[in-house]
């Protein structure tokens, strides 16, 4: 039976502005091999599958540092120190889009990339979503906010117009 690695010491390496990271000490379960692994720590996140009443998903548009390019995707962010995650879907649809909806509901959850990151990431479907106010978006975000049908969405995972990962586990999770 496989069994968890013992965690025998951590050293902070650096601290990014939304990340840390560490080298982590392990043993293996049985003793015999020991070694040092990249972790990097990370607050929680979550997405959130917005639907009109006409089932379109409210996507926003956004340009992505890592792959230095604009991607399509499903508003989501960082869960706050001492936020609850359902509170930070909430915020993070709001600010984003400016939508909120009638009812929400957790549809699953993923670990972002369990090989060395630490947090996980929370799905909430959002139904019956209306536009409440305008974006209140942080200094650099920039952020276009568009509406899709909702079974346009197979189509462009399958082109690769939506490729984030995170997003296509999302539309898992609610297809």
């Amino acid at each position: 039976m496989m069994k968890n690695w013992k965690k025998l010491a951590t050293t902070d390496v650096l601290k990014g502005r939304i990340f840390k990271y560490c080298k982590v000490k392990s043993q293996s379960p049985d003793g015999t091999k020991t070694g040092d692994f990249d972790q990097i720590k990370f607050s929680n996140w979550v997405n959130i599958i917005p639907l009109t009443a006409d089932k379109n998903v409210i996507m926003v548009k956004q340009y992505r540092h890592g792959t230095e390019k604009v991607t399509l995707e499903i508003p989501g962010g960082a869960v706050e120190m001492g936020e609850e995650d359902l509170v930070a879907a909430t915020r993070e649809l709001l600010e984003e889009t400016g939508f909120a909806g009638v009812k929400t509901r957790l549809i699953g959850t993923v670990d972002a990339n369990p090989a060395f990151q630490t947090n996980t990431c929370k799905t909430y479907l959002v139904e019956d979503c209306t536009k409440v106010s305008d974006q209140s978006l942080d200094y650099f975000e920039e952020i276009e906010v568009v509406e899709i049908p909702l079974q346009q969405i197979n189509g462009l995972i399958k082109d690769g117009t939506i490729s984030h990962s995170l997003v296509i586990a999302a539309f898992y999770f609610l297809l």
